[in-house]
Protein backbone atom coordinates (compact mmCIF):
# COMPACT_ATOMS: atom_id res chain seq x y z
CA UNK A 1 0.00 0.00 0.00
CA UNK A 2 0.74 3.29 -0.85
CA UNK A 3 1.40 6.37 1.94
CA UNK A 4 -1.62 8.22 0.69
CA UNK A 5 -3.82 4.87 1.41
CA UNK A 6 -2.25 4.36 4.64
CA UNK A 7 -1.72 7.72 6.69
CA UNK A 8 -3.87 8.38 8.97
CA UNK A 9 -4.26 11.72 10.61
CA UNK A 10 -3.62 10.22 14.06
CA UNK A 11 -0.60 8.98 12.74
CA UNK A 12 0.64 12.03 11.20
CA UNK A 13 0.04 13.66 14.44
CA UNK A 14 1.74 11.00 15.81
CA UNK A 15 4.87 11.65 13.87
CA UNK A 16 4.72 15.57 14.26
CA UNK A 17 4.59 15.09 18.23
CA UNK A 18 7.79 12.96 17.91
CA UNK A 19 9.83 15.05 15.85
CA UNK A 20 8.61 18.14 17.85
CA UNK A 21 9.94 16.42 20.94
CA UNK A 22 13.55 15.07 19.93
CA UNK A 23 13.81 18.53 18.09
CA UNK A 24 12.28 20.64 21.36
CA UNK A 25 15.05 18.57 23.18
CA UNK A 26 18.26 18.73 20.70
CA UNK A 27 16.98 22.57 20.39
CA UNK A 28 17.59 23.16 24.10
CA UNK A 29 20.76 20.82 24.18
CA UNK A 30 22.35 23.57 21.53
CA UNK A 31 21.38 26.52 23.35
CA UNK A 32 23.60 24.97 26.27
CA UNK A 33 26.48 24.10 23.50
CA UNK A 34 25.66 27.56 21.61
CA UNK A 35 26.17 29.19 25.02
CA UNK A 36 29.81 27.78 25.95
CA UNK A 37 31.01 28.76 22.41
CA UNK A 38 30.14 32.17 23.40
CA UNK A 39 26.17 32.51 21.99
CA UNK A 40 24.28 35.30 24.31
CA UNK A 41 21.36 33.38 25.51
CA UNK A 42 17.86 35.62 26.31
CA UNK A 43 16.64 34.82 29.73
CA UNK A 44 13.37 32.50 29.14
CA UNK A 45 15.26 31.43 25.69
CA UNK A 46 14.39 27.36 26.62
CA UNK A 47 10.63 27.97 26.56
CA UNK A 48 10.91 29.75 23.70
CA UNK A 49 13.01 27.08 22.37
CA UNK A 50 10.72 24.48 23.15
CA UNK A 51 7.51 26.20 21.74
CA UNK A 52 9.32 27.10 18.58
CA UNK A 53 11.01 23.87 18.14
CA UNK A 54 7.07 21.78 18.98
CA UNK A 55 4.66 23.83 17.23
CA UNK A 56 6.17 24.56 13.79
CA UNK A 57 6.53 21.00 13.27
CA UNK A 58 2.83 19.96 14.69
CA UNK A 59 1.50 22.16 12.21
CA UNK A 60 3.91 20.72 9.23
CA UNK A 61 2.53 17.32 10.29
CA UNK A 62 -0.98 18.34 9.85
CA UNK A 63 -0.38 19.76 6.19
CA UNK A 64 1.91 16.60 5.42
CA UNK A 65 -1.13 14.59 6.06
CA UNK A 66 -3.17 16.94 4.03
CA UNK A 67 -0.83 16.72 1.03
CA UNK A 68 -0.25 12.90 1.56
CA UNK A 69 -4.01 12.26 1.72
CA UNK A 70 -5.45 14.35 -0.61
CA UNK A 71 -2.55 14.84 -3.50
CA UNK A 72 -1.04 11.84 -5.64
CA UNK A 73 2.40 14.33 -5.62
CA UNK A 74 2.06 15.17 -1.80
CA UNK A 75 5.24 13.64 -0.83
CA UNK A 76 6.85 15.06 -3.16
CA UNK A 77 5.19 18.64 -2.44
CA UNK A 78 5.98 18.01 1.14
CA UNK A 79 9.63 17.34 0.34
CA UNK A 80 9.79 20.90 -2.08
CA UNK A 81 7.85 22.73 0.19
CA UNK A 82 10.10 21.76 3.28
CA UNK A 83 13.17 22.29 1.89
CA UNK A 84 12.09 26.11 0.89
CA UNK A 85 10.84 26.40 4.12
CA UNK A 86 14.27 25.40 5.85
CA UNK A 87 16.11 27.52 3.14
CA UNK A 88 14.53 29.97 4.10
CA UNK A 89 13.97 30.14 7.64
CA UNK A 90 17.77 30.58 7.77
CA UNK A 91 17.48 34.39 6.62
CA UNK A 92 16.59 35.93 9.37
CA UNK A 93 19.25 34.12 11.69
CA UNK A 94 21.66 35.81 9.63
CA UNK A 95 20.45 39.24 9.12
CA UNK A 96 17.62 39.61 11.92
CA UNK A 97 19.44 42.81 14.61
CA UNK A 98 16.20 42.30 17.07
CA UNK A 99 14.42 39.80 18.38
CA UNK A 100 10.09 39.53 18.01
CA UNK A 101 9.85 41.46 21.58
CA UNK A 102 12.61 44.75 20.04
CA UNK A 103 15.12 43.12 22.32
CA UNK A 104 18.43 43.34 20.13
CA UNK A 105 19.90 40.13 19.10
CA UNK A 106 23.02 38.73 21.42
CA UNK A 107 26.30 38.00 20.35
CA UNK A 108 26.92 34.88 18.97
CA UNK A 109 23.08 34.86 17.71
CA UNK A 110 23.36 33.06 14.51
CA UNK A 111 25.45 29.90 15.86
CA UNK A 112 22.75 29.66 18.65
CA UNK A 113 19.38 29.74 16.01
CA UNK A 114 20.66 28.48 12.09
CA UNK A 115 21.78 25.12 13.85
CA UNK A 116 18.62 24.64 15.50
CA UNK A 117 16.59 25.58 12.37
CA UNK A 118 18.20 22.74 10.55
CA UNK A 119 17.74 20.31 13.27
CA UNK A 120 13.50 21.30 13.18
CA UNK A 121 13.90 21.47 9.84
CA UNK A 122 15.49 17.63 8.82
CA UNK A 123 13.54 16.46 11.90
CA UNK A 124 10.24 17.85 10.19
CA UNK A 125 10.91 16.87 6.46
CA UNK A 126 12.67 13.28 6.82
CA UNK A 127 11.10 12.25 10.63
CA UNK A 128 7.54 13.51 9.99
CA UNK A 129 7.07 11.06 6.47
CA UNK A 130 9.24 8.00 8.75
CA UNK A 131 7.24 8.14 11.88
CA UNK A 132 3.74 8.84 10.21
CA UNK A 133 3.65 5.12 8.44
Amino acid sequence: MSTQQTITFSKALKAGFIAGLIGAGLNNVWSFVAQALGSDVPAGFPIFITISSFLPVLIGAILFFILVKFIPSGKIIWLSVGIGFLLFSFYPAFTATELGDGVPVGNGFPLLVAPMHLISGVLAIWGIPKWSK
